[in-house]
């Protein structure tokens, strides 16, 4: 019998992230399908980077208390957790952040404040209240 909660936190911990990967991989390998300007994609490049090791690192901090939902559980206070209250969230936020300006991308910029931003503080929001000092 398959385990479906396995199964979606293998997606959220390792598939997830590899697709981002790819699309910083994508913008390097095709420098002249994006019309911006170099110094906005180099930014933006380097950002998404930064972002997605930020997000990794902060899911090999959690190590076994990761879980898709917010659980009742005590706050972890080692790695990124001791300086940041959700770094998994801010690597996102920055990776998304720079593989849109790297695209020179409005459409993902728009997503970013619109909908992905709102959606991390919610999360977050829940997630705090779940978590004990």
């Amino acid at each position: 019998m398959i385990k479906w909660s396995l199964v979606l936190q293998f997606i959220l911990t390792v598939i997830i992230p590899l697709v981002y990967l790819y699309n910083i991989l994508l913008i390097l390998q095709t420098p002249d399908t994006v019309n911006s300007n170099l110094a906005l994609r180099l930014i933006g490049i380097a950002l998404a980077i930064f972002g997605l090791t930020f997000w990794i690192v902060s899911m090999i901090n959690l190590r076994h208390v990761f879980g898709v939902l917010p659980q009742k559980q005590k706050r972890l206070r080692s790695g990124l957790y001791q300086h940041f209250r959700h770094p998994m969230y801010m690597g996102i936020w920055g990776c998304f952040l720079g593989l849109s300006l790297a695209d020179a991308s409005w459409q993902g910029l728009v997503f970013l404040n619109l909908i992905l931003t709102p959606l991390l503080f919610v999360r977050a929001y829940f997630e705090d209240k779940k978590l004990t000092a």
